[in-house]
């Protein structure tokens, strides 16, 4: 029997992705502008997302455990966006250039971590050890990672160049995700 059109991996990737953008407008981040990265490396970003959904469709899931263990991981995910969007707003009694405080205090990258954490979520909702596509969207995930962290080492470099000593000071105080002084 096909599985329904809506118990698809897909929605659960693209609904976390949209509900962690509309966290970002609803917080209001201001923070969190900036040059950014290059085009280039926007480009990439947009043609791994792209993937990661088309990949996402062929994979169904199911309510199972699975399932439950997935969205409580998703739900964790969006709670560390959320805490990274409060600690970007504006606050008119900090006016250091750096943000230390809340979950930047303890991971100076929450929010590539919570886009790890989600996609995780998404990955363990899906499970179907025997198939081909399941496989592959767990080397999808392990590669997110990766380019996620290429990522967060480029934006190290232009933290440092744009902030200078109060964030390679930052670097030294907190891990770059959770644990230790990666």
């Amino acid at each position: 029997m096909e599985t329904a059109w809506y118990f698809r991996l897909f929605w659960v990737n693209f609904g976390w992705f949209i509900v962690s953008w509309l966290l970002y407008f609803i917080i209001k981040a201001k923070r969190m502008a900036g040059p950014g990265p290059s085009r280039s490396r926007v480009m990439v970003f947009w043609a791994i997302l792209i993937i990661g959904w088309v990949l996402t469709w062929f994979i169904h899931y199911r309510i199972n455990l699975a399932f439950w263990l997935g969205l409580i991981i998703i739900i964790f995910g969006g709670v560390v966006f959320a805490l990274g969007y409060m600690a970007m707003r504006e606050h008119p009694e900090k006016k250091q250039a750096v943000v230390d405080w809340g979950i930047y205090g303890v991971s100076r990258h929450s929010h590539v971590l919570a886009g790890m954490i989600c996609m995780l979520g998404t990955v363990v909702m899906g499970w179907s050890p025997g198939s081909v596509v399941y496989i592959l969207l767990w080397v999808y995930f392990v590669l997110y990672v990766i380019m996620g962290h290429f990522g967060v080492l480029n934006e190290e470099k232009l933290n440092v160049k744009r902030l200078g000593q109060e964030y390679a000071e930052y670097m030294k105080r907190v891990p770059r995700y959770f644990f230790g002084k990666i």
